[in-house]
């Protein structure tokens, strides 16, 4: 046995560690498949060529140099559809023929297993098995030699000025070596009669080490790109995309397909720029932020917050921009909601404001008011004693009844300004001794006018301690709580407010007979901007800022909720605290 079959064995073995390493690299991707294809394709021809080199009768040692034919009658549509994979080339109408040139190897294996076309015997020399040519190896030369011409031609155009070009030479020096090895000992030299050891298998052995020198060289592979992290990519909920350096999608993650609407596998070779408008281009050693708006495939647009920078390689070669999307339709949600909380935050201001100028008035009309009633008593008087009539007598009692009537209604009017003041106002948090009852004997005087004709308030206060808090945040929950359970209610219903004192606590419960809240959404009414209400009637910041303020008096809030029955909210807060945290 010739030292010669040592080269097809040493080919069998390194092209399939390498077809191996290719493909584990990332299953998923096409080029990574047809790269390893390719190179299994070389193990199966060397490892035909092990066998019949072996064989001592030529009948078995023809068969398997036919059977050879299974791996290199593909070479060249495997390699068209793997530069096609890798460059992300359109070429249109050179993918829609690939198909069909896959198939012409399946005739080229028959005709060979079948006639002496392609391969018409064996010869025996001192080095192993020669075989002779068909008539027919010519037409598969040319079709070879097209294919892989071709294939080169779309790595030319695709990297030609850009910062892969050198990656690219010394790729397609690397192919270039293995056919001309290949076509030269077992093409030409056949054809024109020398006898010498076929390399065509070994050649696909260089073409593995192409790619493994490429991998140390720059990182990674033209012909093999592998997984660019694509398991930490799944995990980001941001889209993250990378383009080669023209723009055109060469790898997406599962968020940037969802916010463009379309599967991955659809978006490779699209132009990004195309679905993303508003977009600035990005400069050397740059890295941008914008905010502009996606085109889904639907047509919709949404909000997006861009970040792209380049990418290199390990020599510092741009090689493409990486992109990184942010969906900020939440975002602009949130923004919208500070607004009208920015917004109602001004108009309690400017009711707190209004509420101090209308006491003013208020406060010399009831001096007014209360001086009239003297005057009146002391004219009344000596008016009966000079006539004691009951005429003039009604006259004077009902003009008694007047004035009181306007008294009640003044201090009526002057304890609703005193409450929305002391609501409104935002105040600063300080600690003071107040009567939880009185608190909330004002916020339902405040809140009267909204409940009006709708609620029904029933009132349980138990005997309370003094408790120190601070009464305008206070104020603020019980409000927010009762206008909740009043909109509960839809026309009419019940509110209930109970207080009780337990232990070194008090309990504040507001209980309603409206329409409750679903199990699913009840554990998130309390986190900030959540609201179940229509757009444009809630902010979802009135329960957030309930729990804090409660959090910082070192209490307690909970509900408790079954949809169409109702909802009860319960307050507990220390009856003594040292202090009201401010944060």
């Amino acid at each position: 046995m010739s030292l010669y079959i040592l080269i097809p064995l040493f080919a069998c073995i390194a092209s399939a560690v390498m077809a191996t390493i290719v493909y584990i690299r990332n299953p998923g991707e096409s080029a990574n498949r047809n790269a390893a294809l390719l190179l299994g394709s070389g193990a199966v021809w060397a490892a035909c060529e092990v066998v019949y080199n072996t064989r001592t009768d030529p009948e078995t040692a023809l068969m398997f140099v036919k059977a050879s034919a299974i791996g290199w009658a593909w070479s060249g549509p495997l390699s068209i559809r793997l530069f096609l994979d890798v460059t992300g080339l359109p070429a249109p109408r050179l993918r829609r023929i690939v198909p069909t040139l896959m198939v012409l190897p399946v005739v080229f294996v028959l005709v060979n297993w079948f006639t002496p076309w392609l391969v018409e015997s064996v010869e025996r020399t001192s080095w192993g098995w020669a075989y002779s040519l068909g008539p027919a190896f010519g037409i598969y030369y040319i079709f070879a030699l097209a294919c892989i011409g071709a294939s080169l031609r779309i790595g030319y155009i695709a990297y030609r000025g850009t910062g892969e070009r050198d990656h690219a030479l010394w790729i397609a020096g690397g192919i270039t070596a293995s056919l001309v090895v290949a076509s030269v000992t077992d093409g030409l030299f056949p054809i024109i009669g020398l006898d010498t050891p076929r390399c065509g298998s070994a050649a696909f052995s260089v073409f593995g080490f192409t790619i493994a020198w490429s991998f140390h060289r720059y990182g990674y592979s033209l012909l093999a790109p592998g997984t660019f992290a694509d398991e930490v990519l799944e995990t980001l909920t941001d889209g993250v995309a990378m383009t080669r350096l023209d723009g055109r999608i060469r790898t997406v993650n599962s968020e940037m397909a969802k916010l463009l609407g379309r599967p991955p596998d659809e978006l490779i070779g699209v132009q990004i720029g195309l679905s993303i408008q508003g977009l600035a281009t990005v400069g050397a050693e740059e890295v941008r932020h914008n905010e502009c708006s996606m085109r889904r495939a639907n047509g919709d647009q949404i909000p997006v917050a861009v970040s792209s920078t380049l990418l290199h390689d390990r020599r510092g070669t741009a090689i493409g921009i990486v992109w990184v999307a942010r969906d900020l339709r939440e975002l602009e949600s949130l923004r919208g909601s500070l607004v009208i909380s920015g917004r109602l935050a001004a108009v309690g201001e400017l009711a707190a404001g209004i509420a101090h100028e209308i006491n003013n008035p208020l406060a010399y009309v009831r001096a007014n008011l209360g001086l009239l009633r003297q005057h009146w008593e002391a004219l009344g008087s000596e008016l009966l004693k000079l006539d004691d009539t009951t005429p003039l007598a009604d006259v004077v009692a009902e003009g008694e009844e007047i004035i009181d009537e306007s008294l009640q209604g003044v201090d009526r009017a002057c304890a609703i300004v005193r409450d929305v003041k002391g609501l409104a106002h935002a105040g600063k948090g300080q600690r003071e001794f107040a009567d939880i009852s009185g608190l909330l004997d004002g916020v339902l005087r405040v809140a009267a006018p909204q409940l009006r004709g709708i609620a029904k308030i029933e009132k349980r206060y138990g005997s309370l301690p003094l408790v120190s808090c601070a009464p305008q945040e206070l104020q603020q929950v019980f409000l927010n709580l009762i206008i909740n359970a009043k909109q509960a209610l839809g026309g009419s219903g019940t509110i209930w407010i109970r207080t009780e004192s337990r232990h070194a606590n008090v309990s504040i419960t507001i209980e309603d007979d409206g329409s409750g809240i679903p199990k699913s959404v009840v554990e998130r009414i309390f986190d900030p901007f959540f609201t179940t209400k229509p757009v444009g009637e809630g902010t979802g910041l009135g329960l957030g800022i309930a729990r804090e303020i409660v959090r910082r008096h070192h209490g307690e809030i909970s509900v408790q909720s079954t949809p169409n029955v109702g909802t009860t909210f319960r307050v507990q807060i220390p009856i003594h605290t040292d202090t009201i945290e401010d944060s």
